[in-house]
């Protein structure tokens, strides 16, 4: 899906079901039930797609979803924003360091079998 920001996928979702017929609350009760975690890319540059964000979804008392950031992209790396805790524990691994007092993150820390470098794949020809 296209959106300028993860946050902004819900009201995307909504105008998209909209035009299928589908009421608020439904969507909202289906993106509940099929999406736990968002994943937003941008394009550095260089034209390589990197990651900027992740959030996590969170229903309000009305049922309907709203993303929060977990962690997102800054000048030194990434840093953990008030969903992060949610996102370590639905990754099976919470942080024992949470409380490192919102210092910025470094890919390593958040992804530890990934390089810093984005990752960019190759053809080869046979």
């Amino acid at each position: 899906m296209h959106a300028n920001a993860a946050g902004d996928v819900p009201a995307r979702l909504e105008a998209l079901g909209t035009t299928a017929g589908l009421g608020r609350a439904a969507l909202h009760s289906q993106l509940a039930a099929a999406l736990d975690v968002l994943v937003h890319l941008v394009r550095d540059g260089r034209g390589t797609r990197r990651i900027a964000e992740i959030h996590v979804l969170e229903r309000d008392r009305e049922g309907l979803v709203s993303t929060v950031p977990a962690v997102v992209w800054g000048e030194h790396g990434f840093r953990e924003e008030r969903g992060a805790r949610r996102l370590w524990e639905m990754c099976g691994r919470v942080r024992r360091s949470f409380a490192s007092g919102g210092e910025p993150l470094h890919a390593r820390q958040v992804f530890p079998a990934t390089d810093t470098e984005p990752v960019r794949s190759e053809r080869r020809s046979r």
